[in-house]
């Protein structure tokens, strides 16, 4: 799926698809831990597809969500908090997105963290928008029970 991130077939010692830099598949990750990797990628997967109930099996009841972007956009202060909290997020992202996808590219995992480096891609009433962006994820219980996004600024171009 588009945000989901693209990584290499799993063998040992096989490399990582990143074009820029050839990594050991284990890069970020030297303990092998996939579970929280794999919440991680299941709710971009549903984002991606706009499933709001495929992704709140991955979200906890009372999970924080921090978006700055579209909360702003949207008007809204605060995060997003639980399952209606992420009802909304994707309710505002309709409302004020006409098109908008998450570029994950880079997972780094410790035992109950994620941390997703890439960019997002978007289109809404002030234009297209290319940012580069941090997602910081805490996961326990196999449930996303916190998200952080960090606009780190321009996206590089495509080349």
């Amino acid at each position: 799926p588009r945000g989901a991130g693209s990584r290499a077939a799993s063998a040992p010692g096989h490399l990582s698809g990143s074009a820029a830099v050839s990594r050991p598949e284990y890069y970020g990750n030297p303990a092998g831990l996939t579970a929280d990797i794999d919440v991680v990628k299941a709710i971009y997967a549903a984002f991606a597809v706009r499933d709001i109930e495929g992704a709140l099996d991955f979200v906890d009841p009372a999970c924080e969500i921090h978006v700055e972007g579209t909360a702003r956009a949207a008007g809204r202060r605060g995060p997003y908090v639980g399952h209606d909290g992420l009802r909304q997020y994707f309710d505002d992202v309709e409302a004020v997105w006409a098109s908008l996808e998450i570029h994950a590219t880079d997972y780094r995992v410790v035992p109950g963290a994620v941390v997703v480096m890439g960019h997002v891609e978007g289109h809404g009433e002030a234009g297209a928008v290319r940012r580069s962006a941090i997602w910081t994820w805490r996961i326990a219980g196999g449930r996303a029970v916190h998200l952080r996004v960090a606009d780190v600024g321009p996206a590089p171009a495509e080349g």
